[in-house]
């Protein structure tokens, strides 16, 4: 049975409108199992993909009953990903109506180049990923990509939502985490979780000597654990001891070089603790 689409052109009753969610939000989901897509109980490489309402650019999709989608079979052996979508097509005289479509994404569930991105001409809003291997005919698993909107919020199943639903100022909640799309340093898009605390952060302490009046002791270089931070993060040290000053200098992010200055010129600063801790806030930036 094919969808029924609103939105497309043609009359509108204040009804259709009355239960419409499209709008401002890009892609959604109505109800917790509306176009979910689960395994086909009895036909080979096929999937069902629940019935229920989509929306996605203005238009709203209705499958009164479950919908039968058929994947291509593969060979013995051959593991691949197919992506499921509601297809939008805007194109026919009076627009529509939308199809269910497979797109064939290949060795990683990545959303494909094939994936069609164009609201008001043709346009793809993907619902699941599907995982195939050689020899079975039925799916091995599923990333649920729906997202439901509502009332200002917006809910993800899956953490590879962000990867198709990334437009600036995207906001989504996923797993537990708040994620928004932000702009940082040269209007490069970026994630980041609004409740995060740092991105990754390291922390050390190490012995000192102590340091003459009014002398200075190092470089002495102090190293980050392997692979902790891709740029050079944020540095801060302190001393137990109230004559010396110290000082974090060279870092990259790899490690640092750590300087000591007595200010005193009359005393000597004893040996003690010196206390770091690098931070890194965002998976790009130090400062965040």
């Amino acid at each position: 049975m094919a969808l029924t689409s609103v939105y497309y052109d043609g009359p509108v009753t204040e009804t259709d409108r009355a239960q419409n969610l499209a709008g401002a939000p890009e892609y959604g989901v109505y109800g917790p199992e509306d176009f979910k897509v689960t395994a086909h109980p009895s036909i080979a490489n096929a999937v069902i993909v629940k019935a229920g309402r989509a929306h996605g650019h203005g238009v709203t999709d209705t499958a009164d009953i479950d919908q039968i989608v058929n994947c291509t079979p593969l060979s013995v052996g051959q593991i691949r990903w197919d992506l499921v979508v509601v297809r939008r097509n805007w194109q026919p005289a009076l627009g529509g109506p939308s199809t269910l479509a497979v797109l064939q994404a290949g060795a990683t569930a990545t959303i494909p180049a094939q994936r069609k991105v164009g609201p008001g001409v043709e346009d793809d809003q993907p619902l699941a990923f599907i995982k195939w291997q050689g020899g079975t005919s039925a799916p091995i698993e599923f990333i649920d990509l729906r997202v439901w909107q509502a009332n200002g919020g917006t809910v993800g199943a899956h953490d590879l939502v962000r990867s198709y639903l990334n437009t600036v100022g995207t906001r989504i909640w996923i797993n537990g985490i708040d994620w928004i799309r932000r702009l940082v340093a040269n209007d490069t898009p970026e994630w980041v979780d609004v409740n995060r605390g740092a991105y990754t952060t390291a922390a050390g302490s190490v012995a000192i000597g102590g340091v003459g009046a009014g002398g200075s002791a190092g470089p002495f270089l102090q190293s980050f654990p392997a692979g902790r931070f891709n740029v050079a993060p944020i540095v801060t040290v302190n001393t137990d001891q109230t004559r010396l000053i110290a000082v974090a200098a060279d870092v990259t992010k790899d490690g640092f070089n750590l300087y000591m200055t007595n200010w005193s010129g009359g005393s000597s600063g004893s040996a003690g603790q010196m206390r770091w801790v690098a931070t890194q806030m965002t998976p790009t930036s130090a400062a965040g």
